[in-house]
C-alpha cells in the first residue's frame, strides 16, 4: 500500500510528512537566526511579538526583512529547500474533524463505515481515492 494515514506504526500520508518536512525547516530557520537554544516560552513570546509586528510593516519595510532573509539563505545554500517547503505547505489545509464527523462523510459518500475508529482516516482516504479515480 502506498500512502497511509498515521495509525501508530510509523506511516504516514504524503500530506503528514509534507507538513512534517516543513515543521523541520522552519526548525532549521529558527536555528539560522540562533533562536533554537532559548527556552521555549521567550521563543514562542518572540515570535508573537514578531508576528505583532508583522501586522504594522508597509510594504517596502517587509521587503528589507524579506532581503536580510534571503541573503542569509543564499549563503547558506538553504533557500531552495526553504522555499520549496513554504510553497507546499501552503496547498496542505489544516483539519480537524471528529470521529463522528469523519464517520458521516464516509456515509454520505457511500463507503462503509468501520468499526474501528483508529481506521476512520484511512477509509475516508481510499474513498476519496476511489472516487477522484472514478472507480467508486
Amino acid at each position: 500500500m502506498g500512502n497511509r494515514n498515521g495509525n501508530g506504526n510509523g506511516n504516514h500520508s504524503r500530506e503528514q510528512g509534507l507538513r512534517l518536512h516543513h515543521l523541520a525547516n522552519l526548525g532549521g530557520l529558527i536555528a539560522l537566526a540562533g533562536l533554537d537554544l532559548e527556552p521555549p516560552d521567550y521563543l514562542l513570546g518572540a515570535l508573537l511579538s514578531v508576528a505583532e509586528e508583522t501586522q504594522r510593516l508597509t510594504r517596502e519595510q517587509r521587503e528589507r526583512v524579506a532581503a536580510m532573509g534571503r541573503r542569509v539563505l543564499d549563503e547558506r545554500a538553504t533557500g531552495k529547500r526553504a522555499w520549496k517547503s513554504w510553497v507546499r505547505a501552503r496547498e496542505l489545509q489544516p483539519l480537524t474533524l471528529t470521529n463522528a464527523q469523519v464517520a458521516e462523510i464516509i456515509a454520505a459518500l457511500g463507503g462503509e463505515v468501520p468499526e474501528d475508529p483508529t481506521r476512520l482516516p484511512l477509509a475516508l482516504s481510499q474513498l476519496l481515492s476511489e472516487a477522484s479515480n472514478g472507480t467508486a
